[in-house]
């Protein structure tokens, strides 16, 4: 398998669950936190859209969509329990599904030699490290809804 096959193996998969974490969702229960102060699901929605965002950035594509949001759904952003703070979850579902698509064709069409071009200012390292480290993240973070779904009663979604 290629770097390429691995990060397109490691997407598609997250995709599958993000998917299945997030399609029966209601606009009510994206606000849910839980408590101790859980991010809610609309949150971690957006912030998996912003992360496509730095993907792209990385792959060197120009993106203006995901970087609209960065102030409320990016890290460190203080979680707001106010639902007009944010898009609705409906539209951070096709917004993240349509994000994941285009991840999808461009790694697909990029060569293994771009997933070795060295980035980074002090710290050198091949681009496929942080693609490879943000697929991660998007992982933790479904475990993260995985748990917030379980506070709202539903089964789980893989058996």
């Amino acid at each position: 398998m290629t770097r390429r096959d691995h990060l397109l193996y490691m997407l598609k998969t997250n995709q599958h669950v993000i998917k299945r974490l997030l399609d029966d969702i209601t606009e009510e229960e994206s606000m849910v936190r839980g408590e101790g102060g859980l991010n809610h699901i609309r949150w971690l929605a957006g912030h998996l859209y912003g992360s496509d965002g730095y993907c792209f950035s990385l792959l060197g594509v120009k993106d203006d969509s995901t970087g609209q949001y960065s102030k409320i759904f990016g890290g460190g952003s203080v979680v707001s329990d106010d639902p007009t703070t944010y898009p609705s979850m409906a539209e951070l579902r096709d917004l993240l599904y349509k994000s994941h698509e285009r991840l999808f064709k461009i790694i697909s069409d990029i060569s293994d030699n771009e997933l070795e071009r060295e980035i980074g200012e002090e710290k050198k390292q091949p681009v496929w490290q942080p693609l490879t480290f943000l697929a991660m993240h998007e992982f933790y973070h479904a475990g993260q809804i995985v748990q917030i779904r379980k506070m709202l009663g539903r089964e789980r979604p893989f058996a």
